[in-house]
């Protein structure tokens, strides 16, 4: 690659079989086993009332809805940072622990749910989650969380992805040389994540990748419990 080459990538994280099938062997939907029964005969339930709980969205103040997604979130980014030398110690996942918006050292600078101000163009979408810049490898990754419910992490996807296109062009622009990458981390309110994923947590931080994503599905499952507590729906 010479240095005026750039390369960029929108990993997708999608997946048609169905993330209802909790007990498919191969599927990554199927809860860990240290997910006590009662806790997910109660997420079986979350489940059954879907319909309801969509109903009550308007109801639900968002900030519910934001702690489950950044409780998830900041599990993967909170690895990256230990890899990159930024932490010492990595927090458990039911943490109340937030991440700095800002780590910085001499060749990489990490960002938590930071806007990324345009140079080159007006760009509308400006706030990814998370966003890494390493100078020594030329790279930039940004990372867009999600927790759909279970039958729209594909169109979230596609969702995320087209979203920040203008974003990605900037960032190139500001990066020339640089690869630039989305990865859209999609995982759904019942824990649910596909095949496409796991490829992507192994980029991201290699063999820790299946416990990055347990920890990540222990987040989401509390959160949604939380909010489905909230609701208080009625069978």
């Amino acid at each position: 690659m010479t240095s005026a080459q750039v390369v960029e990538t929108s990993v997708t994280a999608t997946d048609n079989s169905p993330s209802q099938d909790y007990t498919h062997p191969d599927d990554q939907t199927t809860p860990s086993q240290e997910t006590p029964t009662n806790i997910w005969r109660d997420l079986a339930e979350v489940r059954r009332k879907q319909p309801n709980l969509k109903k009550g969205c308007s109801a639900l103040a968002q900030s519910k809805y934001l702690s489950r997604h950044d409780a998830a979130l900041k599990v993967l980014f909170y690895q990256l940072l230990y890899d990159e030398g930024f932490i010492d110690e990595i927090p458990p996942w039911y943490s109340p622990d937030k991440p700095k918006p800002v780590y910085e050292s001499e060749n990489v600078k990490a960002y938590w749910d930071v806007p990324i101000y345009a140079d080159q163009q007006e760009v509308r979408c400006n706030r990814v989650d998370a966003r890494i810049v390493n100078h020594m490898c030329k790279r930039v990754v940004t990372l867009e969380m999600s927790c759909p419910w279970v039958n729209n992490r594909t169109r979230k996807d596609e969702e995320k992805t087209l979203k920040y296109g203008p974003l990605r062009w900037e960032l190139r622009q500001q990066f020339p040389g640089y690869e630039v990458k989305q990865y859209n981390i999609i995982m759904d309110a019942l824990g649910g994540w596909s095949r496409e994923l796991d490829v992507m947590m192994r980029e991201l931080v290699g063999g820790r990748s299946t416990d990055v994503l347990r920890k990540m599905q222990r987040a989401v499952l509390s959160g949604t419990l939380n909010i489905a507590r909230t609701f208080k729906v009625a069978v």
